[in-house]
């Protein structure tokens, strides 16, 4: 469902798609960056986040990756 104020056509999903990409970029950002700051305190009690952060920096390079190739093939 639209919101308030905004449109959607389907023959132009490119605004949607092109911004997703760019918030998953940010996401992308800044996990790897937390988790490169926990790799390198090796604290121990982080150990689950540094898992859970892995799988997030993993799975959104995956999304970033699927988006990209929608964006090339519709431009």
């Amino acid at each position: 469902m639209p919101r308030a104020g905004r449109f959607t056509t389907v023959e132009s999903p490119a605004p949607d798609t092109q911004q997703h990409l760019a918030m998953l970029r940010i996401l992308f950002g800044a996990c790897a960056t937390a988790l490169d700051a926990f790799r390198a305190a090796n604290n121990a009690v982080d150990a689950q986040l540094v898992i859970d952060l892995e799988v997030m920096v993993n799975r959104t390079q995956g999304e970033i990756e699927r988006l990209a190739a929608h964006l090339a093939q519709t431009a």
